[in-house]
């Protein structure tokens, strides 16, 4: 690939391509491009594809570390909570549309540069490089923190207070309908949702990354009295494949990986893909964590429960996490600190070139 290729031109190859994979939501996607341009912070957020062109550009050193199984688009705010089989609530990371096989260092790498971009994260860079790598280094594999956990306790101040139940199901219910979910996927999300749930299905706009894809939320009373929300987005092949022919070591597409992940780190119970969709659970205390008003220190253990979820969902291959994790320790602080730098002057200088 010329690396002389800009972010608005690499954006659009990658929005044509994705529109011949998938119907995509052309206003949603100018939605997206418009709050790529409002911070650094959110423009990583929305360019995956680009992140993956650069590090093969600007640091190719970090595809050369061990395989495992790579969240992809991981970044400071792609943790929060759900609940388990056992409706055990769980905090680690909830957002696995970019699952694949790949460097390990590559997600320690994005989500550093993540909290180094990141507003609400005050803490030096030196710091967060050396708390995550190792925090990362010596993870225990196992499942994701449950929050009532003793451990847990200083998760508590950065998740929002639940929202009112009724006004959060009218929320979700006052999108337009959707006519464009297929019958076998209405007939799946039913299946994994509570008895007699019996929903009307709305579209639904949300994230920054898959803004374009299209998605929406049945919301209905189930058979207990209570009401009940699931998800259903259009999920299209990842876009690794879209970066594979730019270097073979980037990440790659692994069809059995979401359930295995699932599986390793206890995720949400209703959680599954069907026929190219995904489905999930939305409810007023499945949320995602709150950065702003952070301290120092809880910045710290925030960095640290962030750097041992990453281990848990690469955990879905044992060996393969032993293997990073040798690497992460023999892996120095500065070295980790400059591959990050590296990054953070790249996705600057693609935020002012793409907002010009």
């Amino acid at each position: 690939m010329n690396p002389a290729q800009s972010a608005a031109v690499l954006t659009d190859d990658y929005d044509r391509w994705l529109a011949a994979q998938i119907p995509v939501v052309t206003a949603d996607l100018d939605h997206k491009h418009a709050e790529m341009r409002t911070d650094r912070f959110r423009f990583l957020r929305g360019t995956y594809y680009l992140w993956l062109a650069r590090v093969a550009e600007r640091a190719p050193d970090a595809l050369d570390t061990a395989g495992v199984p790579l969240v992809g688009d991981l970044h400071v705010e792609n943790f929060g909570t759900w609940r388990d089989a056992d409706q055990v609530r769980r905090w680690g990371v909830n957002d696995l549309d970019e699952l694949g096989t790949g460097p390990w260092l590559l997600d320690l790498l994005r989500l550093a540069t993540s909290a180094a971009l990141a507003p609400h994260i005050a803490l030096d860079d030196a710091v967060v490089c050396q708390v995550l790598l190792d925090r990362y280094a010596t993870a225990e594999a196992g499942p994701d923190l449950a929050l009532a956990d003793p451990t847990a306790r200083h998760l508590d101040a950065l998740l929002p207070s639940f929202a009112s139940e009724a006004k959060y199901y009218d929320n979700l219910a006052a999108g337009r309908p959707a006519d464009f979910l297929p019958a076998g996927v209405v007939a799946d999300a039913a299946r994994v949702a509570t008895a007699g749930w019996r929903p009307t299905w709305h579209v639904r706009v949300a994230g920054t990354g898959s803004l374009g894809h299209r998605r929406c939320v049945g919301v209905g009373p189930a058979g207990d009295g209570h009401w009940h929300a699931r998800e259903a987005k259009e999920m299209g092949p990842g876009t690794n494949v879209w970066a594979g022919p730019r270097d073979a070591r980037l990440p790659r597409p692994d069809d059995g990986l979401y359930a295995r992940v699932l599986a390793t780190v206890r995720g949400p119970a209703t959680s599954l893909r069907v026929a190219g969709w995904q489905l999930r659970d939305l409810a007023p205390d499945v949320v995602r964590i709150e950065l702003s008003g952070l301290r120092p220190k809880d910045e710290a253990r925030l960095l640290t429960s962030m750097a041992r979820a990453t281990a848990h969902v690469h955990a879905a291959d044992p060996p393969a996490l032993r293997a990073a994790q040798d690497q992460a320790r023999a892996l120095g602080a500065q070295d980790f600190a400059a591959l990050v730098a590296t990054m953070v002057d790249a996705v600057k200088t693609d935020f002012l070139g793409y907002g010009a």
